[in-house]
């Protein structure tokens, strides 16, 4: 069985971003999943999360656009994630639709406090105009 629980969601204020700045204060919200009368374990409780952003340019239907994107999440769990869990970096608008997301597959442990790179390559959903929360999702392997 493979246990998915991390849900962190991320308020990012659309004014603070286009000024280039991002608040400090990250709140968690963790979500434990039940099957039958059991509870799964959580595979992390705490996780830091960075963002890279950069402009881009691409065709957007006929006419090439540039804009400013969120194009890495960066993660740095405060426990160690296993080998064989997937981890999920999930941009939303204001209307909770998912805009874009990354994963990536962890092939080695990440120790606590080591930094996870996620890419989000969905240009244009991924502009930061477009970002209201993000959700990081862990499932273990």
């Amino acid at each position: 069985m493979q246990p998915i629980i991390l849900l962190a969601i991320v308020g990012i204020a659309g004014a603070a971003m286009s000024v280039g700045f991002l608040g400090n204060v990250i709140t968690l919200d963790v979500q434990l999943l039940g099957v039958g009368e059991t509870n799964l374990g959580t595979p992390i409780t705490q996780a830091d999360i960075d963002f890279s952003i950069k402009r881009v340019s691409g065709l957007v239907g006929a006419t090439t656009q540039t804009h400013n994107v969120i194009s890495e999440c960066h993660i740095t769990p405060g426990q160690q994630i296993d080998a064989g869990s997937t981890v999920f970096c999930k941009l939303t608008d204001v209307n909770d639709n998912v805009v874009a997301e990354g994963q990536v597959d962890v092939s080695h442990t990440v120790n606590a406090g080591s930094m996870l790179w996620i890419d989000v390559n969905d240009f244009p959903n991924n502009r930061v105009q477009n970002v209201h929360d993000v959700i990081l999702v862990v499932q273990g392997p």
